[in-house]
């Protein structure tokens, strides 16, 4: 019998990923369409996208009554994402909650410990062939335990099941992109209508702060080229998408992969805008085909450069010189790519020399967008192990990056964010004459897009007003 199945984003906000966009929610695009194929019926209900308070959740929930709650979250959206169920539960106690994602994966005992009331089933890693094989043996009264991939509770004792095995081929994936409500999702920066996709999974480096090594089984996988443009021309011929962000963590892992989706989106001509996340290394590698990168409509690199510290970057294990990410980036400015990147402080050996010297460092690096985040220990990670003994937040919700979650051995809390707020507010008043100074162009243009919704939201909300004048 077709069981009635929600798929949620928790209602959670963190007033700095959202801010230039609304994302669709891909990995709820796949389970939908796996699920919706073995016969059940589906919809996505992105709540976070919505700005759907707890209160509007409860009365979707009320007003759809499903069989089935699927939600997946993250660390700092766990706790939303608990709030969901409990909802639910207490909406009707028959309905069946599940919970997927990385912080559940790797956490799942200290959520059922805590929360075993309201979380019926953990998903374990990858979520597709799963949450169908749960569905159905719920339904036929199968024998769980056999179900590889699983974390729940069965008479007192917890109960893990093997881990599952990863899909071989991702072509065979089946998206409900249908399921969308693409008007929601757009690109405030270009204004285009915006889409998520994926073209790999895994990534076979082993960044300490880093989970996704480690979700992915050490493994990686990838699309066809073919089947990967096939689907953007898709999107953009019968849902009108013109911005698409790769959500993969190493989408240019495979040059010749890699050199096929851009030749094959050159041929394609489609008026599309990319914007994708990629190693130094590759932009290195790429440097006499970044003209390609241009050509197939790659506009926005953000690049993992983490730290202007050589030792800190061998302590992450970023396998890179602070030279050549400067080199990186020097290229994809040459080339007209927008370029991003982090900068990551508050390990516990932060100093506020440290500091100053990040900031110094960053502005002659040169970026376009420079992020100026505080260390996470996410608890799933090598990193967390480190330095947890130095962990003075303990409030998941919190751990979004520009919270102090970690307190430095020659500094504050208060410190830290004091010079946190000292870095954004340096690099982007410079940042904003830079371009100011300009001709109008589409580099010119989109900058000052991008620096006017910051100011506009993502500074006002976190780091109080910066006047006018001072840009």
């Amino acid at each position: 019998m077709a069981r009635d199945i929600i798929l949620m984003t928790p209602p959670y906000h963190t007033g700095i990923i959202e801010i230039t966009g609304k994302w669709p929610p891909l990995n709820l695009v796949y389970l939908a369409g796996h699920l919706r194929k073995a016969g059940h019926r589906i919809e996505i209900y992105d709540a976070m996208t919505l700005n759907h308070t707890l209160d509007e959740v409860g009365r979707k929930l009320e007003e759809r009554r499903p069989d089935v709650v699927l939600i997946g979250a993250f660390t700092a959206s766990i706790n939303a994402a608990l709030d969901v169920l409990a909802l639910a539960k207490k909406l009707d106690s028959g309905i069946v909650t599940v919970l997927g994602g990385v912080h559940p994966t790797y956490c799942y005992a200290e959520i059922l410990n805590d929360h075993g009331g309201i979380v019926d089933y953990i998903v374990r890693g990858e979520g597709e062939i799963t949450s169908v094989q749960l569905i159905d043996a719920l339904e036929s009264g199968g024998d769980l335990r056999e179900i590889p991939g699983l974390a729940y509770v069965d008479e007192g004792e917890l109960v893990t099941t093997t881990e599952r095995e990863l899909v071989e081929d991702l072509d065979t994936l089946v998206a409900a992109w249908d399921l969308l409500d693409w008007s929601e999702y757009h690109y405030r920066i270009t204004e285009r209508r915006l889409a998520v996709i994926g073209s790999s999974r895994g990534c076979n480096h082993k960044c300490s702060f880093c989970s996704q090594h480690n979700f992915w089984q050490g493994k990686y996988r990838e699309r066809s080229a073919e089947a990967m443009v096939s689907e953007i021309e898709h999107l953009y011929r019968e849902y009108g998408i013109g911005m698409f962000m790769f959500a993969d963590e190493y989408s240019t892992y495979n040059s010749q992969r890699w050199e096929k989706i851009l030749d094959l989106l050159i041929e394609k001509n489609m008026d599309v805008h990319f914007s994708l996340e990629t190693r130094v290394n590759d932009i290195l590698r790429d440097h006499d085909i970044l003209f390609k990168y241009r050509q197939a409509g790659v506009i926005h690199v953000y690049l993992g450069v983490e730290s202007v510290h050589q030792e800190i970057l061998d302590r992450f294990k970023k396998e890179l010189t602070v030279e050549q990410a400067k080199e990186a980036i020097g290229l994809l400015n040459k080339a007209e790519i927008i370029t991003e990147c982090s900068f990551i402080l508050g390990s516990p050996e932060e100093t506020m020399a440290n500091i100053a010297f990040t900031l110094e460092q960053a502005m002659d690096f040169n970026p376009d967008l420079a992020h100026f985040l505080l260390a996470m220990p996410w608890p799933h990670t090598e990193f967390y192990h480190q330095v947890k003994e130095h962990i003075v937040e303990f409030d998941y919700s919190k751990y979004h990056l520009v919270h102090p979650i970690i307190k430095p051995i020659e500094m504050t809390t208060e410190e830290l964010w004091e010079q946190l707020i000292n870095c954004f507010r340096v690099f982007y008043v410079n940042k904003y004459k830079q371009y100011m100074a300009e001709e109008p162009g589409f580099k010119r243009d989109y900058m000052v897009k991008s620096m006017s919704i910051m100011v506009e939201e993502f500074f006002q909300n976190n780091f109080g007003p910066l006047p006018i004048e001072q840009r």
